[in-house]
């Protein structure tokens, strides 16, 4: 069995998962268990505060429920369908916040650091995350959503394909790319 048809056949098994769970409260909380790390982490890179991808997940999920006997398999993957209402709810709270989705890159968010870590290396650690996401936004929006798959949302280039509509091949050319052009903004900032 190769990697490809593990893929297609779990995209297959969340895809009649999803059709279960119009009635079925177990298949809901199988499919709630199993996308609520990736979309919550989705949300949390995009929104850059823990408390509006709470907000945005929370909606997403109600969302998700109320709307779960409209999903159409014919139309595209689960994933994709759950992933675009959860942008969705995102583009509606920064609407109704009179914010962009370009916030700061630690604006709202600022985890508690390891015991071992001083306060000095906790401010060239937010540096260094304020200059990669800087260097990030000045990419072409493919190659955002590639990087961020990969690195944030810990998808694989067959996952990553499914959900852009790309050969995985391609994904793995775009993010070769996306790296060495990262990479090129950092050290021009340097």
């Amino acid at each position: 069995m190769t990697k490809e048809t593990s893929n297609d056949e779990r995209r297959a098994y969340l895809n009649r998962l999803a059709k279960l769970a119009v009635t079925d409260e177990a298949a809901f909380v199988e499919l709630y268990n199993t996308f609520f790390p990736a979309v919550y982490r989705f949300l949390l890179s995009k929104s850059q505060s823990g408390e509006i991808a709470d907000e945005a997940v929370s909606r997403t999920f109600l969302n998700m429920y109320a709307h779960l006997s409209e999903y159409d398999e014919s139309r595209g993957a689960f994933s994709t369908w759950l992933f675009r209402i959860a942008v969705n709810e995102l583009r509606m709270i920064f609407r109704g916040k009179q914010r962009s989705l370009d916030t700061s890159w630690d604006e709202g968010f600022d985890p508690p650091a390891p015991e071992k870590e001083s306060p000095e290396a906790r401010i060239l650690k937010r540096e260094r995350e304020k200059e990669l996401h800087e260097a990030l936004q000045k990419l072409p929006e493919r190659e955002q959503k590639i990087l961020t798959m990969t690195y944030w949302l810990e998808m694989s280039a067959g996952e990553i394909a499914e959900e852009l509509g790309m050969t995985t091949e391609a994904v793995w050319a775009s993010l070769s790319q996306s790296r060495k052009s990262l990479k090129k903004y950092l050290e021009e900032n340097q």
